[in-house]
């Protein structure tokens, strides 16, 4: 599986009712993750606890090679954060503030950024 498809994959299972810009930074943070621990977009994505979206199959559920638009804008932020844009800054976590309280977040190194629905931090691991 191609890192775009993964991408495109996750992006639409965790962010299919973001923002363009939402859905970007979802993608960037988890290459930022990816480089940050030396490990491929996938194995970030497989990561036990790590994506409600790939532990509930939503992710294999999406409509990969369809032409709708919710599918279309996941593959155009995976292609954008592929190519370097990053409007997350570095930030490597991410979570749906609104629906999650985001606890283990809120113990990270600040600053976070709210980007749409998603809180975004850089974990202090990497800091």
């Amino acid at each position: 599986m191609t890192d775009l498809e993964a991408l495109t994959r996750i992006v639409w299972g965790e962010a299919e009712s973001e923002i363009l810009t939402g859905k970007i930074g979802v993608a960037a943070s988890i290459i930022n993750q990816a480089r940050a621990e030396n490990r491929t977009v996938l194995q970030v994505i497989q990561a036990p606890g790590q994506f409600e979206a790939y532990a509930n199959n939503r992710f294999w559920q999406a409509p990969y090679r369809s032409t709708t638009p919710m599918i279309i804008e996941a593959k155009q932020a995976a292609s954008r954060a592929l190519q370097g844009e990053d409007p997350v800054n570095q930030k490597t976590h991410f979570c749906a503030y609104k629906v999650n309280p985001c606890r283990w977040h809120y113990t990270q190194t600040p600053p976070t950024q709210y980007l749409g629905n998603h809180l975004f931090i850089r974990a202090r691991a990497y800091a």
